[in-house]
């Protein structure tokens, strides 16, 4: 499986999509400090529209995008949050950290 992190064109953040996975996992959390670390403090948007689906892999990374963005004073909101991937989110309470939009 495969996954791209893109910069949004029309506000602060990128998109995550394709799929997360323990082949790719490493990857994902390096491309995401990387964009991450181009933004300005302040809000920032992880949309994860494109995301095929999502796992307790695509969490660790999200936490760790999180950890990351506090520590540059971001706040890293997630939207279009796949169904699987919110219930995981959930079930860890874990969504709440998040402050998903949707």
């Amino acid at each position: 499986m495969t996954a791209v992190i893109n910069r949004l064109s029309d506000r602060d953040g990128f998109a995550l999509c394709g799929a997360v996975d323990s082949a790719n996992a490493d990857q994902c959390l390096a491309q995401g400090l990387e964009q991450l670390a181009a933004l300005a403090p302040g809000d920032c948007v992880c949309d994860l529209s494109g995301l095929n689906t999502g796992n307790s892999v695509t969490a660790a990374v999200l936490m760790a995008w999180r950890r990351a963005a506090a520590q540059r004073q971001q706040t890293l909101t997630l939207t279009a949050i796949p169904e699987r991937l919110k219930a995981i989110l959930q079930a860890s309470n874990l969504l709440t950290v998040f402050t998903p939009a949707n």
